[in-house]
């Protein structure tokens, strides 16, 4: 442990170890609440990704282990703070110090990988998107860098001092410790909020390229930009970082730095997952999905079983001839469902979500128009097959069409 020069600890007050002056009461019910709302928003991520979609990957697994790490990190804050930090370190007995800095040692091993492996989470989630090789190199780059960032500081931080229990005791014959430790933790936290902007930014240029309406892409850019609450927590970090290294009683202002510390992990942690959560909010407000063209697990029968009947076809097919163009993008997929009741919207074999279906369909005029037509003219158009293609029809009678033994409608629902 490096100790002050001679010259300031003589300018210290006499220490008071019966009642000192303390602060930071508040960082213990602050933390604990991060905790809790990380632990909710983790937890809907993850019942989304194995129960909804069924497509639970690695970068889910990442995720857990950044949440379990992340975790490690408040409770090392957390019993830091009866051991002695928001005292005054004149005020602190030695066995005391010792305490605070075992738990700084703990919290800086731990904070680099927990912010670590959810970098590693995210870069592993950009690759679902990716639609380039450049994307994908720079991914990879990033990828390598955060690794490496990762190996070089676990590296570091354990062995600031050598043997490794000097960092926390007194000196002794034969210790050796790096002079510049303070300038090491600013090191710490500088790289660590690069890494945080490059990964917000990483996404940002090949979401814009992609083939979507301008509104969807401000959409998107607008989820990934949420990241931008991780740097700025880390930008907080670093301040304190700061105030704690240039000053010897770093026990007074590690109380802050503290909690930007634990705030920053899990932050991180719920920017990650908040895009993961869509599926749940569409499954539990069917309106948003509607609203913004996303499709529903309800099959196009089950939705003219509910009461719409062939009427709501032809009151469907009639507000289409007339050529009203100031329909919502939910009737017109309402419309598709209605044109084809036997086509299942859903998921795919692999069980991703197929959202964009209906979008797809309902943000074509031109396609929507020959869906209708082929409704108005009661005979489905004359498709030929492409070479090799397997075509299955069903049998039509003039009023009713049988398929398992069920009644299904009159011919207009074929």
């Amino acid at each position: 442990m490096l100790l002050p020069p001679l010259s300031i600890i003589l300018s210290w007050p006499k220490p008071n170890y019966e009642n000192p002056e303390r602060q930071g009461h508040f960082m213990a019910p602050l933390t604990i609440v991060m905790m809790v709302f990380c632990g909710i928003v983790v937890s809907l991520r993850l019942y989304v990704r194995a129960f909804i979609l069924k497509a639970f990957k690695a970068d889910d697994w990442l995720i857990i282990l950044a949440t379990i790490t992340a975790m490690a990190v408040s409770i090392t804050c957390i019993l830091s703070e009866p051991a002695g930090v928001g005292i005054h370190i004149w005020d602190l007995p030695q066995d005391r110090v010792k305490m605070v800095r075992i738990w700084s040692f703990a919290t800086q091993l731990t904070f680099t990988w927990a912010v670590s492996l959810t970098k590693v989470s995210i870069l592993l989630f950009y690759f679902r998107f990716c639609t380039t090789r450049s994307f994908k190199v720079s991914i990879w780059i990033t990828l390598v860098f955060i690794v490496a960032w990762t190996i070089t500081w676990t590296f570091l931080i354990i062995f600031q001092c050598v043997p490794v229990s000097a960092y926390w005791r007194l000196p002794r014959s034969g210790d050796k410790c790096i002079t510049l430790q303070n300038e090491l933790h600013l090191l710490h936290g500088s790289t660590n909020l690069i890494t945080d902007v490059l990964v917000l930014l990483l996404p940002i240029p090949t979401v814009w390229r992609l083939q979507m309406p301008t509104r969807q892409k401000i959409t998107l850019v607008g989820v990934f930009t949420l990241g931008i609450v991780a740097p700025l927590s880390a930008i907080l970090r670093l301040i304190y970082i700061q105030k704690a290294t240039v000053s010897w009683d770093q026990s007074w202002w590690c109380i802050e730095l503290w909690i930007y510390t634990s705030l920053e992990t899990h932050v991180a942690i719920v920017c990650a997952s908040i895009p993961s959560l869509k599926p749940l909010a569409i499954k539990i407000f069917p309106r948003f999905a509607s609203s913004h063209g996303y499709s529903n697990n309800l099959t196009p029968m089950e939705f003219n079983s509910s009461g719409a009947g062939s009427s709501a076809v032809r009151g469907t097919h009639s507000r289409a001839q007339a050529g009203n163009s100031n329909h919502s993008r939910a009737e017109r997929a309402a419309k598709v469902r209605s044109i084809y009741p036997l086509t299942t919207f859903g998921k795919d074999e692999r069980g991703e979500s197929q959202e964009s279906i209906v979008a797809n369909i309902s943000e074509s005029r031109g396609s929507l128009d020959i869906i209708t037509s082929f409704s108005s003219g009661g005979t489905p158009p004359k498709v030929p097959p492409r070479v090799g293609m397997v075509v299955k029809t069903t049998e039509v009678t003039r009023d009713v069409t049988m398929r398992d033994k069920r009644r299904l409608g009159d011919d207009r629902n074929v």
